[in-house]
């Protein structure tokens, strides 16, 4: 009886230690979205009378991130969550195209109340590139400082279950400013999100 009691103590005790090693384990994840606002780079008019921007803070956003918990502050859930991603934003015509990247980098602090997520932080472009090749008519590169912004945050998490089981929506934005010899660029805007964690 003995050895049944010490052996339930040491199962009871590794399924606390299992739980509690996974709850306070990184979450890995990789997310995608949309990106609106900004100055406008370049207007580009096509035949059909339509036209398109190229904007500052817009443009499609593919990256990866991390999510570490941190010590509860009277029970509320803190965690960093650290993200890269590729931003893009072009106009792309029969003859020429204009392109404006950037690599974003982010810290963001992070709380969550049941579905959602709530987090600040500092976002860090790297290489902000602006391009544009039009036949030879416009053509060149404007490269800009790497600029230091601010970053909101909000995701929620879709119910648990089927094909939405750990994907979230969320909604962005970025307060950020590009520096070069011409002077500043407004990057600034809001962006709609969609991550996963795994």
């Amino acid at each position: 009886m003995k050895t049944l009691n010490t052996l339930l103590a040491i199962a009871i005790s590794t399924a606390t230690f299992s739980a509690s090693a996974t709850e306070d384990a990184p979450a890995f994840g990789l997310h995608f979205g949309l990106g609106f606002g900004g100055d406008t780079l370049a207007e580009v008019e096509f035949d059909d009378g339509s036209d398109q921007e190229v904007k500052a803070g817009a443009g499609i956003i593919l990256g990866g991130f991390v999510e570490a918990p941190l010590n509860d502050i009277n029970g509320q859930p803190l965690f960093a969550k650290i993200a890269f991603s590729y931003m893009s934003d072009s106009v792309n015509a029969t003859n020429g195209d204009a392109s404006f990247t950037r690599f974003p980098f982010d810290a963001l602090l992070m709380t969550q109340v049941d579905r959602i997520k709530l987090g600040a932080g500092i976002t860090y472009h790297l290489n902000p590139t602006y391009e544009v090749d039009f036949g030879g008519i416009v053509s060149g590169e404007a490269e800009f400082d790497n600029a230091l912004g601010l970053a909101l945050e909000a995701n929620l998490e879709l119910p648990e279950g089927g094909y939405w089981d750990g994907v979230e929506v969320g909604l962005r934005y970025t307060s950020i400013s590009y520096k070069a010899d011409g002077g500043d660029v407004d990057g600034s805007g809001l962006a709609i999100t969609m991550g996963t964690t795994f």
